[in-house]
């Protein structure tokens, strides 16, 4: 119950902004419900979109974008992806709306005493960088105005 009530609480103070998530509120969704993420999500205006989800198996992946540009209502202001094994969340993937936020979470990154390991160049002019502490790897991935964090657990439960 104590369980409950604490992630409960992570949740309503993760979504109080709806868009703008911090490190250790990105950090609270790992191991957590596939279903008790997506209704959180889903009540703070995030929207899933099925034709960028799916799942094999056991494992199963779901997309999420959030409000539209000003400019190209076509287009996300910010996206979010859940990867899953049997149900449980244990990676995500979150596209933020711009440089300023980015660099706020790269730098709750660094404050977390994560090691640099590898920076690579991918395609599509984009840089991805890992960075490994105790609990978590984190990847950023930086390319033309566009800004991603991935976070997975450092082992696999």
């Amino acid at each position: 119950m104590k369980y409950a009530l604490t992630f409960l609480l992570c949740l309503s103070g993760l979504f109080s902004s709806a868009q703008h998530f911090k490190l250790n509120q990105l950090e609270s969704l790992i191991g957590q419900p596939v279903s008790s993420v997506t209704d959180s999500l889903v009540q703070h205006r995030w929207e899933v979109r099925p034709e960028l989800s799916g799942k094999q198996g056991h494992q199963l992946y779901k997309t999420f974008s959030f409000g539209n540009h000003a400019s190209e209502h076509g287009k996300a202001l910010s996206w979010f992806r859940i990867q899953a094994d049997n149900e449980v969340t244990n990676q995500l993937y979150y596209q933020l709306s711009g440089e300023e936020a980015y660099q706020l979470i790269l730098e709750e990154i660094r404050q977390t005493g994560a090691e640099r390991k590898d920076i690579q160049e991918i395609e599509a002019k984009q840089i991805s960088t890992y960075y490994i502490s105790t609990d978590y790897i984190f990847q950023t991935i930086v390319g033309n105005d566009s800004y991603t964090i991935m976070v997975m657990p450092n082992q696999q439960p």
